[in-house]
């Protein structure tokens, strides 16, 4: 009798070299990140232009910048669990031809009430496409590499929100401010395009969901010529729930601790994070700099922010995860209390800055790369997905929590060090995060294993 050759696709995939195949991957990932930032930041930038063409209010412009976070919010939370159910591949090119045809409509719309709705859809494609394409990546990625190409792909954000401020210096001037909504429209419509081509489904799902044996076969013969024929059968550690839902399985024991856990923790993270990005320019403002200097400061911690998400993601394949996010979130505290309590020249509130960025954006990606680390094939769209959407709750909150504090007209110290309690929450949510109890979870799997 012929001999059955057996391949575990999970064991197979985390150890492999990171090769062609992979690089491709980060390509397309990085890429839909890039085009996402772009279209988030769109409005903030053109903004200004807005006020002046159509005569409005701040306070009238404030539900069209808030119903963009309500979509992306709402996208991840629906995005996730659409991904586990019908595939990446199809959720991720979805999600980013839907943003581009919403962005690109967006250009047309005749007032506040069309635009806010159109910013609300956007955000729908937006909040479906961001982590989806990292849970995507994650899952290609070889073990050692895993953490890190999570978060190199959410350094697109900061490029993408930095090139939309570079090309709305050129373009409103001379097109209008309806030019940024066109070219983030009709790019992410040509790039979904590419994605069709070139992005595959996630052989970690193919797998579980026990579908596109053909699909398969390609993919994994791509990562590695020659890996698989016809007689080859595909195994893997992980089990299918055919007849349970992510959502359920998420919160469901073994999980429900991290899971919540993770929730909290990105809410917090990003309340801290929203809170900085749009109040910082003032809160340095009003501590006797000029507007330009607080955009200097502001820009920094942007930078301190990219820098941060290459070398954590470093950092977690090298190290315990939850030990590299709580030692970067009390890095965080410490800088946010030596803000509140010392006097800077410009130079030093811009490094001082620059290090808080990079903490707090860091740790940021970094709950992405522990949930897509921790969740099963068969949940971790979902689980990723929702811990962002929750999070997403977090980033409108800092906003509001922001407005409120300055409207009692709180100084810059009590405002660094109201921002050492999310700080503080988000580091015991990491703790949480790094006692779970993996044996309860193997022990689960077993009893499925044996029921079926």
């Amino acid at each position: 009798m012929p001999t059955v050759k057996q391949l575990d696709v999970q064991e197979f995939l985390d150890t492999r070299p990171f090769g062609a195949f992979h690089w491709k991957i980060l390509a397309l990932g990085l890429t839909v990140l890039i085009l996402d930032g772009f279209d988030v930041v769109a409005m903030g930038f053109i903004a200004p232009a807005i006020l002046d063409d159509w005569k409005v209010s701040h306070a009238a412009l404030g539900p069209v910048l808030s119903m963009g976070l309500f979509g992306l919010a709402i996208g991840a939370l629906v995005g996730g669990p659409l991904a586990d159910r019908f595939g990446r591949r199809r959720v991720v090119i979805g999600a980013v031809a839907f943003f581009g045809v919403m962005s690109l409509l967006s250009a047309w719309s005749p007032n506040l009430a069309v635009l806010s709705v159109m910013r609300f859809l956007a955000g729908l494609g937006l909040g479906a496409s961001q982590p989806n394409a990292a849970t995507l990546a994650s899952e290609y990625a070889p073990r050692k590499y895993r953490s890190i190409m999570v978060t190199v792909i959410y350094c697109g954000f900061t490029l993408g929100a930095a090139g939309g401020g570079f090309l709305s210096t050129y373009l409103i001037a001379r097109h209008g401010w309806q030019s940024i909504l066109v070219i983030g429209g009709i790019v992410p419509i040509a790039f979904a395009l590419v994605l069709a081509v070139l992005l595959p489904e996630s052989a970690r799902f193919l797998t579980v969901r026990q579908g596109g044996r053909d699909a398969l076969m390609r993919v994994l013969n791509r990562i590695d010529p020659s890996a698989v024929d016809p007689s080859t059968v595909f195994v893997t550690s992980e089990r299918g729930h055919a007849r349970r839902a992510a959502m359920k399985l998420i919160v469901s024991k073994p999980h429900t601790r991290v899971t919540v856990a993770l929730w909290v923790g990105l809410f917090m993270n990003l309340m801290t994070v929203y809170f900085l990005n749009s109040w910082l320019p003032i809160m340095v403002k009003g501590n006797h700099f000029s507007m330009s200097d607080a955009a200097m400061v502001a820009a920094m911690m942007q930078v301190g922010g990219t820098l941060g998400n290459i070398v954590i993601g470093w950092e977690m394949d090298r190290f315990k995860a939850y030990t590299v996010m709580m030692t970067t979130l009390v890095a965080a505290g410490i800088f946010t209390v030596v803000l509140a309590k010392m006097s800077f020249v410009l130079s030093g509130l811009m490094s001082m800055v620059f290090l808080l960025g990079y903490c707090t954006n860091s740790t940021n990606t970094g709950w992405t790369a522990m949930a897509a680390s921790y969740y099963p094939t068969e949940m971790r769209a979902t689980g990723t997905s929702w811990m962002t959407g929750i999070g997403r709750f977090g980033a409108i909150s800092g906003a509001y929590v922001g407005a409120i504090l300055l409207g009692l007209e709180w100084h810059f110290l009590e405002l660094f060090m109201f921002l050492t309690i999310p700080i503080g929450i988000a580091t015991i949510a990491a703790y949480a995060v790094g006692q779970r109890d993996d044996t309860a979870m193997l022990a689960v799997l077993a009893r499925e294993a044996e029921a079926k």
